[in-house]
């Protein structure tokens, strides 16, 4: 039950930094220039799927949140390279 608790109060918390980190873009990069929301969402992803992966004592996790964590930048690349906004 407490594992339970545990991965909601993670997966809470990041959709969390991730809402914070995309809504105030604007008021961040204002006092930190050098803040990227792709390295944000990847750095939260990174977090929770490691969480996770200790809960569940499962090393697939594990290695299936280090690729996506790597191919989200790249992701992102490709996204505005084909549609830019």
């Amino acid at each position: 039950m407490t594992a339970y608790i545990l991965k909601a109060a993670t997966g809470f918390i990041v959709i969390m930094i991730l809402m914070a980190g995309f809504y105030y873009q604007i008021e961040i990069r204002r006092r930190y220039p050098g803040f990227d929301p792709t390295l944000m969402a990847t750095g939260a992803v990174f977090l929770a799927g490691m969480i996770f992966a200790v809960i569940d004592r499962n090393i697939i996790i594990a290695f299936i949140v280090i690729a996506v964590t790597v191919a989200i930048p790249f992701l992102k690349k490709w996204v505005v390279a084909y549609w830019p906004y």
